[in-house]
This record gives structure tokens, C-alpha cells and sequence, in this order.
């Protein structure tokens, strides 16, 4: 069965989203932010009504919170999807903070367009 347009594109979108994953698992979070996310994307937690927009304001965000912690120790990417355009990821992440350990556990939907990020919403559960 040749392969089709939408073939070719998904499978492209796991090859993006699988680089971005590895930099993920090894701690490269902000080198994956300025690689893979369009300078605009937005990041939304959940069904929160607060939407921050852009690379840069996200960059802030993760820098603040990760000079908070006292370690990051790793992360568990469980399941991957890729379809039209989106993906989505399931991760445990293993950090430690200044109150002790933190295990976080985390779905990400990512939309992508030309090759970016273009809009990142996560959702956490304890």
C-alpha cells in the first residue's frame, strides 16, 4: 500500500517529537524550548483560563521553577501519539525540591506547524 501524504507527515512529526523527547528524558528542557517551539507557541495548564504566550515567557517560567529545585533526577516517558498535526506525550517526572521529592506525573498535548510548537497544553495529576 504506498504511503500517503498524511503518512509521510505523521511520520515526519514522530521523528520531531521523538528529538524533542529525548531532550526531554535528559534534563535539555530549555535547549528543547528554543529548538522545537515557534517563537509565539502558547502553554496552558489544564483547563486554566491563564495562557502564557511565547517561547521567551515560558523560558522565564521553567528557569524559575527549575533554580527552585535541588535536582533533577530524571524523566519517564511512558507512552507517545502522534497524529495530524499533534502529539501527545505521558511522562513521570522525578525531581527533587527544596521540600523533598517530587514525582509528577504529566500528559503533554502538543499542536505543531511547520515543524514547531505551536501551542503546548499539559495536564498534571499529584
Amino acid at each position: 500500500m504506498p504511503t500517503t501524504q498524511l503518512d509521510s507527515a505523521v511520520s515526519e512529526l514522530k521523528g520531531l517529537d521523538s528529538q524533542l523527547n529525548e531532550m526531554t528524558r535528559s534534563g535539555n528542557i530549555l535547549d528543547a524550548l528554543n529548538r522545537f517551539y515557534a517563537e509565539s507557541c502558547t502553554f496552558q495548564e489544564g483547563n486554566s483560563k491563564d495562557v502564557r504566550v511565547g517561547r521567551q515567557a515560558q523560558h522565564e517560567h521553567l528557569s524559575a521553577f527549575f533554580s527552585s529545585l535541588k535536582a533533577f533526577n530524571g524523566a519517564t516517558l511512558h507512552s507517545q501519539g502522534v497524529g495530524d498535526g499533534v502529539t501527545l506525550t505521558e511522562w513521570t517526572f522525578d525531581m527533587t525540591g527544596p521540600d523533598g521529592p517530587i514525582l509528577w506525573n504529566e500528559i503533554l498535548v502538543r499542536n505543531w506547524k511547520n515543524g514547531k510548537v505551536v501551542s503546548e497544553r499539559f495536564y498534571t495529576a499529584g
